[in-house]
């Protein structure tokens, strides 16, 4: 298969849930995360879908495999519930193996949206590689949850 041709979206779209969470986290593994599928809390209970870790920094991936796109609205209250996962895990969690999460939300589709809330960047699949090479020039604008 030419990746040049890959239709990263199309190709997702036919595979279960389960399968697109373990699907992103090739991406975080090609750019040489550590990754944490399905990472869980006891106390407080929690899971985060796609825990990617490189040099104590991490990104926590909330992964929605949606037929079709949510709006502002919904949006904004899944990223705030990552955002508050994210915090926990750092914060009360003493083997969290990153000391700074960066709450993303990965969709299979376009939502349209950069960012919501206080910084938690929407994350189309098929833009995952792009973000994961220029993160950086955008940093300003997430929200990084330090330990």
């Amino acid at each position: 298969m030419n990746p040049n041709n890959f239709d990263v979206e199309a190709e997702s779209s036919k595979i279960k849930w389960r399968e697109f969470e373990a699907f992103a986290e090739s991406f975080f593994k090609e750019f040489g995360f550590e990754t944490f599928r399905n990472y869980r809390l006891k106390k407080p209970r929690l899971e985060i879908d796609l825990l990617a870790v490189k040099n104590a920094r991490g990104f926590a991936a909330d992964c929605k495999h949606w037929r079709r796109t949510v709006g502002l609205s919904v949006m904004s209250a899944i990223a705030s519930k990552q955002a508050e996962r994210c915090s926990k895990a750092v914060k009360h969690d003493t083997t969290c193996p990153a000391r700074s999460l960066i709450p993303i939300v990965l969709t299979l589709h376009d939502e349209m949206l950069q960012f919501v809330g206080e910084g938690v960047a929407i994350v189309p699949i098929r833009k995952l590689r792009d973000f994961l090479l220029n993160w950086e020039a955008f940093k300003e604008d997430m929200l990084v949850i330090n330990r």
